[in-house]
């Protein structure tokens, strides 16, 4: 039951985050709650001496015809603030995220794997810290390019096929693969370190709950403002998959055998790779650089719940019945087909997987 008069938790912190977007920090579930500038008014005044009544008899003052209308926003403001656990005497969630090592979140299962990277990657990210920015990234950035192009280079005009792709070639390769993708993680870790908002923990996630993928968890980069250094932290991971292209094209170029196959599909894998992680219609990174750099937050999460709400014919909640028809147009547009693609990837693995396993039998059967 929420407190009367209202007053926030005492624990809870109110920061500008991203973009100077208001935010409320909870420590004992981990969670931020995006506010608005005037919720962030009221904010100062949810201190216990005022009641509702005190509330919106002070915001009307000035403006007594819109005193009714004032009374809706401020007791919708207070049923939220309510919901979500951040008054005085409301009720919390059953457990808070910051426990246990399992998470869900929508259509993506997670289980954390370590929380110790942050003290790993400090003595690094103290070092990097030393150098610009703006150089770091130029360096960084040119490398990944310049990886890139050398290694499927290589992969389409400077070598044959692989001879044998279900010899020990598909084994060690998939295993390589696999240390790459902790390296690409780790890559957007550092970042995060170096930013000063570091990751809460490196785990896995069943993405629609049938694609293993690697993650590492972000939740406090929506502290960092600048838009520049939330899509370097987005790319951070396929700008470290660029370096180890070319040692992967370097490798195929100077072996011959066992060890040029493996190198000839480690790179066929990352070029597959840099194709899912650059694609928008899933929650991969060039989605998140994008929803970065345009200031957007969450555009999935509404265009789902866009979807859901409509599906249901179910009244939309304040933050999506304010959007204009044309972005609830373009958000369900982009839901639907996100939908569809996963549709179409879904019925693609269900058929690739009988295959790969056949591969794998026959390598391990040689």
């Amino acid at each position: 039951m929420i407190s009367s008069p209202p007053k926030l938790r005492d624990e809870l912190e109110v920061i500008r985050g991203m973009d100077d977007i208001p935010l409320i920090f909870d420590p004992v579930t981990g969670n931020y709650h995006r506010i608005t500038r005037a919720g962030e008014a009221v904010l100062t005044y949810l201190d216990g001496t005022r009641s509702r009544d005190d509330l919106v008899a002070f915001f009307s003052r000035a403006d007594q015809v819109r005193a009714e209308a004032l009374s809706r926003q401020i007791d919708t403001f207070l049923a939220a603030l309510g919901s979500s656990g951040l008054l005085e005497g409301s009720e919390l969630p059953d457990k808070p995220q910051g426990e246990g090592r399992v998470r869900t979140s929508m259509l993506m299962p997670r289980i954390i794997l370590t929380r110790s990277l942050p003290r790993m990657l400090e003595p690094l990210a103290a070092v990097l810290r030393a150098v610009p920015a703006k150089l770091l990234v130029l360096i960084v950035a040119l490398g990944a390019l310049a990886g890139y192009a050398f290694g499927f280079h290589t992969l389409f005009t400077a070598m044959p096929p692989p001879q044998d792709l279900a010899g020990p070639a598909f084994l060690l390769a998939t295993g390589v693969m696999l240390l790459y993708v902790l390296m690409h993680e780790t890559a957007h870790a550092l970042v995060a370190q170096m930013l000063g908002t570091p990751v809460r923990g490196l785990g896995v996630a069943l993405l629609f709950y049938f694609m293993p993928v690697a993650y590492v968890d972000r939740t406090d980069a929506y502290r960092f403002r600048g838009r520049g250094g939330r899509v370097v932290l987005a790319m951070a991971g396929i700008i470290s998959d660029g370096w180890f292209c070319a040692v992967s094209g370097a490798v195929a170029l100077n072996s011959a055998g066992l060890l040029r196959d493996t190198a000839a599909l480690l790179l066929g894998m990352q070029l597959l790779m840099l194709i899912i992680n650059l694609n928008p219609l899933m929650p991969s990174d060039g989605y998140t650089a994008l929803e970065a750099a345009s200031g957007l937050t969450n555009a999935r999460g509404r265009a789902f719940a866009l979807l859901r709400h409509t599906a249901r014919r179910q009244e939309l909640p304040a933050h999506l019945a304010n959007l204009s028809k044309a972005a609830r147009r373009g958000h369900m547009a982009y839901g639907l087909i996100s939908v569809a693609y996963v549709c179409l990837l879904a019925y693609t693995m269900f058929h690739a997987v009988p295959v790969t396993v056949d591969l794998a039998l026959s390598a391990v059967g040689r």
